[in-house]
């Protein structure tokens, strides 16, 4: 029995049961429409290619609980959740860049210190890119929107002692990655 020949539905109820080969025909089926529909509405191919595999990766991971009538449908909303979430986290980000950007006036350094400026402006921005989504979105949360641990334990419906195990790989990640720039800046403010 060749499994292109299954409806969706045939193909769901094997996934049900951890059919792997059900699974590759679905992907087959609907990862290039979905990744097709990430990148028209995000224009950014690799992040479209990230959604799109998130997007099977969850229904895989979610087989046996997910009860699904259309998958097309299912697929296309959990697509557009995803990305909601990732544009949500982007103009998270860039807010707290310009907030730094604030925080430190370009026009009040000379070009050199602007430059530095927007030098550990990038730093930050792709150390904070290379943290996994949950600890980057508790460390913004925590050191940007300035929330308690337990404000950010009941928001995220998390442990206390998850968010201070995140904060703690944050601060350790930062610090590592920026350290270079500590110096300049440790410089800059004592000339």
């Amino acid at each position: 029995m060749s499994l292109q020949s299954l409806t969706d539905a045939e193909l769901l109820g094997l996934l049900r049961n951890d059919d792997e080969q059900a699974f590759r025909e679905l992907y087959d089926r609907y990862w290039y429409k979905m990744y097709v529909t990430a990148h028209r509405k995000l224009r950014r191919k690799e992040v479209a290619e990230e959604l799109a595999q998130e997007l099977f990766v969850m229904l895989w991971q979610k087989r046996d609980a997910l009860r699904i009538i259309n998958l097309p449908a299912f697929l296309g909303v959990s697509l557009k959740n995803l990305m909601i979430d990732y544009i949500r986290r982007n103009m998270q980000e860039e807010h707290y860049l310009d907030q730094l950007r604030l925080f430190f006036p370009a026009e009040t350094f000379a070009t050199t210190e602007a430059v530095q400026l927007n030098e550990l402006t990038d730093a930050i921005q792709t150390a904070l890119a290379q943290l996994p989504e949950k600890t980057r979105e508790i460390f913004i949360l925590n050191r940007f929107e300035h929330l308690t641990i337990r404000e950010i334990a009941q928001r995220l419906n998390l442990s206390e002692k998850t968010i201070e195990y995140h904060l703690a790989r944050s601060t350790t990640f930062l610090r590592r990655n920026l350290r270079d720039f500590v110096a300049v800046w440790v410089l800059f403010l004592l000339s």
